[in-house]
Formats: C-alpha cells, sequence, structure tokens
C-alpha cells in the first residue's frame, strides 16, 4: 500500500500531464490525433475530484488547505496550475509529513496497547477440566496472546477489574456455551460487554462454541447470539477450531 505522501506525488503528475498534449506516435499527423492530444474536460474533473478527496482526508491540518479549498471554488483556467503549485509546496513540506508519520506511530501503538490479547477464552469454571483446558492448549500452539482466567489472574489481583480490563483489550473472543454457561453472572457479563463492542464497532469479534447444547438452546437463552455463526464442539477438535481462528486472527492483521 503506497503511502499518502506516494499517493500527492502521483496526483501532481497527473495534473502535469494534463497540460501537456499527449500524441499518439502512430497517427501523429492524423487531424484526429491533434483532436485529441490535449486531456479532456472528464480527465481534469476526475483529477479535481481526486484532489478534493486527497485534501480532505490528509490536508486539512495544513496551512494550505483553505487555499486548495478556495482554488476549488474559483472559476478560471489556472486553476490546475493553481492547485499544482500547491500541492507541490505541500510535497515538499518535511516538517507536515513528518507530524504525519509520528500520529500514525501514535494511532498504532494506542491500537497496540488497546488490543493487549489476541483472545479471550470466556466459559463456565465447570467446563474447565473437561473440554476449555485442552481448548487454551491448542490456541497456545499458535503463539497468540491469551487471556484465561487461570493464567492472566495473579495473587493479589482484583479480580473483577482484570477481566473486564481483558475483556476490553482482546481482538476476539471465543466463547463456549454450555448449560453451564447459562445464567452465571459473570460468563454472562463478559458475554454482554462483546456483544456491546462488536455492535458499537460493527467488526467480528465474537467467536461462539457451542458446547454439549443445540442451536435451539441457544436461541432460546441466547437470541442475540443465534444470528452468529458458530462451532459445534462435538464436530471440530480443539486442534481444528484453533486452526480457524487461525485464519481469522491472520486475516484481522491483513487489514
Amino acid at each position: 500500500m503506497i503511502s499518502a505522501r506516494e499517493y500527492l506525488k502521483e496526483l501532481i503528475d497527473r495534473g502535469e500531464s494534463l497540460g501537456k498534449p499527449q500524441y499518439d506516435k502512430m497517427a501523429i499527423h492524423s487531424a484526429l490525433s491533434l483532436m485529441n492530444a490535449y486531456p479532456s474536460e472528464t480527465m481534469v474533473r476526475d483529477w479535481m475530484r481526486d484532489v478534493q478527496d486527497f485534501s480532505h482526508k490528509y490536508l486539512k491540518t495544513h496551512l494550505i488547505y483553505q487555499l486548495l479549498v478556495s482554488t476549488f471554488n474559483t472559476m478560471g483556467s489556472n486553476k490546475v496550475t493553481s492547485i499544482l503549485f500547491y500541492l507541490e509546496k505541500v510535497y515538499c513540506d518535511y516538517d507536515f509529513w513528518d507530524s504525519i508519520e509520528k500520529q500514525n506511530n501514535l494511532v498504532s501503538e494506542q491500537k497496540r496497547q488497546e488490543t493487549t490479547y489476541d483472545v479471550f477464552i470466556s466459559h463456565a469454571n465447570k467446563d474447565k477440566e473437561e473440554y476449555v483446558e485442552k481448548l487454551k492448549l491448542s490456541f497456545e500452539k499458535l503463539n497468540v496472546k491469551i487471556f484465561y482466567d487461570e493464567d492472566s489472574l495473579e495473587w493479589g489481583d482484583k479480580w473483577k477489574e482484570r477481566i473486564l480490563d481483558g475483556v476490553s483489550k482482546a481482538r476476539f473472543a471465543v466463547i463456549v456455551i454450555s448449560e453451564n454457561y447459562f445464567g452465571r453472572e459473570w460468563t454472562e457479563k463478559e458475554l454482554n460487554e462483546f456483544l456491546s463492542r462488536q455492535n458499537a464497532s460493527g467488526q467480528k469479534i465474537i467467536l461462539p462454541i457451542l458446547h454439549n447444547i443445540t442451536v435451539e438452546q441457544l436461541r432460546e437463552k441466547y437470541p442475540a447470539l443465534a444470528e452468529i455463526q458458530a462451532l459445534d464442539s462435538s464436530k471440530y477438535s480443539c486442534d481444528e477450531i484453533a486452526l480457524r481462528f487461525a485464519g481469522i486472527f491472520i486475516n484481522k492483521l491483513k487489514r
């Protein structure tokens, strides 16, 4: 993916080409070729639109932004030349691009801090020994950062605060839903927190696993989860579930 400054250079190059005739070398003596040598109004209009979009997205904090906006709203044959002049000034403003890079690095660091864990395993304590411990071991093979209460809670921690912190800082939530999960204060609190996050962000966060229950039971108990595709623990091994998570996790990192 090209940087904003690299894209600006492409816009400048396109703008400069609008003022130069584009001759067809195979038909340089043709009257039709001479008629089509200069850019059309459509080409100019498309370029202006792309420059406006770029300016609104990246240049609002630059002093030249208001001059660009004023130029967009004026009439005149030298509009392209004026816009090119301003774009070239921005392109050569190294202090501005340094500040943009620092801001991007800050945002990246904030996002990194906001997602301390790759996955939060929400489950009922009664399912630990029989199923959840095996699932956790399969996830550990992926070398992902897991929030798992027995491993993540330390002596002296305020456990309620630590769990809510883990909920807020996990990219994904694997929810192991069983009859033991139903009606438990803290499992349902975790679930509701993740549902709120997912609804607010519009992104996939919750990855449900049905453990010894049916879809009908899930729909009856948690209708909000009924529309989310779940895996059945009786049909997939823990390693298979972990591999499916790996695919989702990798796709997330690519975005």
